[in-house]
């Protein structure tokens, strides 16, 4: 912390640093302060993992300033730094807010582009779709297509750090003849994230006591889904365009976005995966609109939830599950519900579940005749 002392934007007296990360005992909510035992400005933390995270990919961190005159700030510039455990003990040690390494990714299977897509409705954004394997020699062949949003995490790290790993896990289930071949649609997020993907403007008391407002742009952005971009995805692939073939998912509001499409439109998203989804928001105005359905549409649906996301989240994805039931869905066949021990909020613990997600929706028991 040494040219932060002599920048003064770092207090010793006064101000503390520490690490916050994306996988335990690491949090992005709560630093893990270190200590300076010499007074020489070097400050040390040392912590423990139980384990590599899933799929070999990196742990995600940032050192962090805890200052009393700025409680949100003190972070690192720039993106998640990675650091990806290859040894019984390894020792991190550089500078506060040195640049980050490049981000080591990987792709699997065949993935293709579609930079800055437009929209008449909303920013343009990144879209990529994976093929699966087989697609350009079965000619004739149609597919179900799934479509994720905060996209640019869905297939690698660049972005985050973390990421889904859904080309790698899809790829192997098809290739073990496991579920049936699929098409994914990863569609990137862009600043407006938080309106796009919530169906109400609300307000929320922040910790410092100032007011946070925004939101309510959903059906906006169902409108670019369904209007704009489903349709160029049908044109240019070939895929099975009915509702009971397309599905519609994400995690955090990205699942709360998915479960109020597919309730706005049951004629044309079928399948969802709400994904530690966010039920809260507006006073957990998604129950609200559950409870005022005439009947239960044929959505099929899955929810999870992590238990190291913390009890309220956990007892919000569990109202959500029973909102559906007591409307009619059936736990087992058209709806799976699963709480995952030690799972966290981030994109390595819902990498673990899309296994259970791609089997759910296209395991070969449940693959609808072509």
């Amino acid at each position: 912390m040494r040219a932060e002392i002599t920048g003064a934007r770092f207090d010793s007296t006064r101000d503390k640093v520490g690490v916050r990360g994306g996988v335990a005992p690491l949090s992005w909510d709560n630093t893990l302060l270190a200590a300076d035992p010499d007074g020489d400005g070097l400050y040390e933390v040392t912590t423990t993992f139980p384990r590599a995270p899933f799929g070999g990919q990196a742990v995600t961190y940032k050192f962090k300033m805890d200052r009393p005159a700025d409680p949100r700030g003190g972070w690192e510039d720039g993106r998640n730094r990675q650091l990806f455990l290859r040894e019984a003990a390894q020792t991190v040690t550089r500078p506060f807010n040195s640049a980050p390494d490049p981000v080591e990714t990987s792709r699997t299977g065949t993935l293709r582009a579609h930079p800055a897509f437009p929209s008449k409705l909303l920013a343009p954004r990144d879209v990529q779709v994976y093929l699966p394997p087989g697609y350009e020699e079965a000619k004739s062949r149609r597919y179900p297509v799934l479509y994720l949003h905060d996209g640019q995490n869905i297939f690698d790290s660049a972005s985050m750090g973390m990421e889904w790993q859904f080309d790698e896990t899809a790829e192997a289930l098809i290739r073990a003849g496991r579920i049936e071949p699929l098409i994914v649609v990863a569609v990137a997020n862009t600043d407006a994230r938080r309106d796009e993907y919530t169906p109400t403007s609300a307000e929320r008391k922040r910790a410092d006591g100032s007011v946070d407002k925004g939101g309510g742009k959903a059906n906006l952005y169902g409108r670019f889904l369904i209007e704009e971009l489903k349709p160029f995805i049908d044109r240019t692939y070939r895929t099975r365009p009915d509702a009971a073939s397309t599905a519609v998912g994400g995690a955090s509001l990205g699942g709360l976005v998915s479960v109020w499409l597919a309730l706005e439109h049951p004629r044309v998203f079928g399948n969802v995966l709400a994904v530690s989804p966010t039920v809260w928001w507006d006073g957990f105005v998604i129950l609200e609109k559950i409870a005022a359905l005439p009947r239960r549409t044929p959505a099929r649906f899955w929810i999870d939830i992590g238990t190291l996301e913390g009890a309220d989240a956990v007892s919000a994805a569990r109202r959500l599950r029973d909102a559906l039931l007591e409307k009619g869905w059936k736990a087992g066949t058209d709806l799976e519900y699963f709480e995952q021990e030690g799972g966290q909020h981030d994109e390595i613990s819902w990498a673990s579940r899309v296994e259970g997600m791609l089997t759910f929706l296209y395991g070969k028991r449940n693959a609808p005749p072509r």
